[in-house]
């Protein structure tokens, strides 16, 4: 099958719930990031989620970037 669409693919066919279990809401350095937890304190950066422009110039935020919680 075939599907032409200008639809964003997660809205055709959206992600298991429990993906969204490894989501969380940090403050990393002063600034709010969307992160997925991988392996203990480790986690990759999914999302800059602040509103600070300098913070999306900021290559230690950029998507798929691994940071550490502490």
């Amino acid at each position: 099958m075939i599907l032409y669409t200008s639809m964003p693919h997660e809205l055709i066919f959206p992600t298991e719930m429990n993906e969204y279990d490894k989501q969380k809401v940090v403050s990393y350095e002063g600034t709010s990031l969307l992160v997925e937890m991988t392996e203990g304190n480790n986690c990759t950066v999914l999302r800059v989620m602040s509103s600070d422009p300098a913070d999306f110039m900021n290559e230690k935020f950029s998507p798929g970037a691994k940071i550490t919680l502490t």
